[in-house]
């Protein structure tokens, strides 16, 4: 009967332990979100500065959270997610301002935050 309890209980610590990561990680990646979207509406306005000032946060808080990430994501997502993050700031920094080419780069890394998410939730498609 202990055997039966001790699996019970390593189940239901699973469970909590994925769901505090799946509310993590959602969290994190809702602040790069309000982040990137404030920065596409700075770019709207033309403030290239701003958008890269905010742009640069958002990496910088990727980065805080990249161990962690690295443990418990796919190294082809994380990694997806810093090239795009790259290449948006390459964009912002560079000489030529190409609001539309900004606004793909900037999308494509919502895109990929979003479906980040998504495959960590527990949902009957992420299972089977």
């Amino acid at each position: 009967m202990k055997r039966l309890y001790l699996s019970i209980g390593l189940i239901a610590l699973l469970a909590v332990l994925s769901g505090l990561h799946t509310w993590q990680l959602n969290r994190v990646t809702g602040q790069l979100t309000n982040l990137l979207t404030q920065a596409q509406e700075l770019v709207e306005q033309e403030d290239w500065e701003g958008a890269a000032r905010l742009t640069r946060q958002a990496k910088e808080r990727w980065m805080e959270c990249e161990g962690y990430l690295h443990i418990t994501l796919r190294h082809a997502d994380t990694d997806a997610i810093q090239v795009s993050m790259d290449e948006a700031l390459a964009f912002l920094e560079g000489g030529e301002k190409q609001p539309a080419e900004y606004a793909a780069v900037n999308a494509r890394l919502l895109t990929h935050l979003k479906l980040l998410v998504e495959a960590e939730l527990p949902t009957l498609a992420n299972l089977l």
